[in-house]
């Protein structure tokens, strides 16, 4: 599938990656997996820093969520743009807050929802494009400490931009 690095063999993974691939259905992370045990002790501590980024911050899991898919929408990946954590949708993600991601409309977004996709997308593509007044916002909505997790998630969910590089693709839900 991926002409950049070969995906290890499902035989060959190191048990825990072996787990981690047989936990999750969907082929796109499967893939994902199979390509990172490339590296695998480096595969591990991204795995580590990612996941208590994403699941053990400060921002809520409907927050986090939109800025992963906001990240994701910038650098086009497929195997990103395909999944819903199931605490965010129960913490109220909805399809049609998601597809506001992109749109200068956002009327099923929180003011401080619309200031972090905005942060997020920014930092993801052109971070010079970031202005003192967006800075001024993130502070009126967030703390410092946030603000960092923020920053933190955002730069980790950039590893899309490799799997697209890579080839790795996935059906996007509808």
């Amino acid at each position: 599938m991926t002409d950049l690095v070969p995906l290890v063999p499902v035989d060959e993974l190191p048990d825990d990656l072996r787990a981690q691939w047989e936990a999750t259905r969907r082929s796109g992370l499967r893939d994902f997996v199979r390509m990172m045990a490339n590296a695998p002790d480096h595969f591990r501590r991204y795995n580590e820093v990612y996941s208590a980024l994403r699941f053990e911050n400060h921002l809520g899991p409907r927050t986090t969520e939109l800025v992963r898919l906001a990240v994701a929408a910038t650098t086009r990946c497929q195997v990103c743009m395909a999944g819903r954590h199931p605490t965010a949708v129960a913490d109220g993600l909805t399809e049609e807050a998601v597809s506001e991601i992109a749109c200068t409309e956002q009327p099923h977004l929180t003011p401080s929802e619309r200031v972090a996709v905005a942060f997020a997308t920014k930092l993801a593509t052109d971070h010079l494009e970031i202005t003192p007044e967006d800075t001024a916002e993130l502070r009126d909505h967030f703390t410092p400490e946030q603000i960092v997790e923020l920053g933190l998630l955002s730069v980790m969910c950039l590893v899309g931009r490799f799997s697209m590089l890579a080839g790795l693709e996935e059906p996007v839900i509808s």
